[in-house]
């Protein structure tokens, strides 16, 4: 089987750079070992769908913002009919879901190779992204688990807060490499370290992996 080629591999390096102060107060890096599912109602077979996805997801979520976890998977609802499924293994559950979900049904699309997944993690990681995301990402506003369909400037992305002081961005891998160079960049005054190959946290358990 062939490797999924990162869109950071000639950019993403380890490296530190520290702070105005001296100190490193952030970590940030690429993660990798996951796979993307996108998984789509056809019109009027949402519910349809949702019995049909129901023994491999469980309920899916009923609103865009709040993912449900499952056996390991995240579900994101990214529109009204519409949802990522993200394993936080290398697992590729589109076949599963192409087997469980007709073509009258619903259409399941692999979206793993479009996708770039991001980190940064620390106390200063809401000051940081506030720099470029125009998003009131206090926790009263945006707690811990929730996540958002948003932009860095004007490139989309989806934002989740994966925990307390962690973020992770879904970033179309075309833009992969300026939104890490605006990541660095915006984290330059604070300090950071780079990790560059960082596996997923368990779905639903809320904690970092250590480093």
């Amino acid at each position: 089987m062939f490797e999924r080629r990162s869109a950071l591999a000639g950019a993403l390096a380890t490296g530190r750079r520290d702070g105005s102060d001296g100190h490193r107060a952030l970590k940030v890096g690429e993660i990798r070992g996951f796979t993307l599912v996108q998984l789509a109602a056809l019109n009027g077979t949402l519910p349809a769908l949702s019995v049909a996805a129901q023994p491999l997801l469980g309920d899916l979520p009923s609103s865009i913002g709040e993912p449900s976890a499952a056996g390991g998977r995240l579900v994101f609802k990214t529109g009204p009919e519409q949802y990522w499924v993200v394993s936080l293994t290398s697992e590729d559950v589109s076949g599963q879901l192409q087997s469980i979900v007709s073509p009258e049904v619903g259409a399941v699309t692999s979206l793993s190779h479009s996708r770039t997944r991001l980190f940064i993690e620390g106390p200063a990681a809401r000051q940081v992204l506030s720099t470029g995301i125009t998003l009131d990402l206090h926790p009263d506003c945006f707690p811990t688990g929730n996540f958002a369909l948003t932009a860095v400037h004007h490139t989309p992305v989806l934002l989740h807060h994966a925990a307390s002081d962690r973020y992770e961005l879904y970033v179309l891998r075309t833009f992969a490499e300026w939104v890490w160079d605006w990541l660095t960049d915006a984290a330059l005054p604070i300090g950071y370290e780079v990790i560059p190959i960082r596996q997923s946290p368990k779905a639903g358990g809320g904690q970092s992996p250590g480093i």
